[in-house]
């Protein structure tokens, strides 16, 4: 239970130093918590049974934001072990859900070979969504 977007603004402060003591180990645990809670209502919502649909697009929108930050702190090291691989796979998870800045991580990602293997022609796909 809980509150996604609650999980999320909570662990970019935290993360950030936003009007809090910065932790950045405790904001990635609170932003994993917000991507989880999002795969959830996704879930729930594929099979007709989740709020997502009702909540609205904004609401969706910003729990894939939530996919997104996890893969920033695993590219960026910020509060967990730096992974560029773990990275990738939430950047691609959000950005086919349609969240443009994934969509540019990953093809700069693809572009430069951080954290998977260049693919030029997949990256300027991504580029072009984003």
């Amino acid at each position: 239970g809980g509150c996604g977007v609650g999980m999320l603004m909570w662990g970019l402060a935290l993360r950030s130093g936003w009007g809090v003591e910065k932790d950045e180990k405790r904001g990635f645990k609170w932003l994993r918590r917000a991507a989880e809670h999002a795969v959830e209502d996704m879930e729930l919502a594929k099979n007709g049974k989740g709020a997502v649909g009702a909540m609205g697009g904004a609401v969706q929108t910003e729990l894939v934001l939530a996919i997104y930050e996890v893969g920033q702190c695993f590219f960026h090291g910020w509060g967990v072990k730096q992974d560029k691989a773990m990275a990738v796979s939430y950047f691609q998870v959000a950005a086919k859900l349609g969240d443009p800045d994934a969509q540019q991580e990953l093809a700069f990602c693809l572009l430069n070979g951080k954290g998977c293997k260049k693919d030029k022609k997949e990256a300027a796909k991504w580029y072009r969504a984003a």
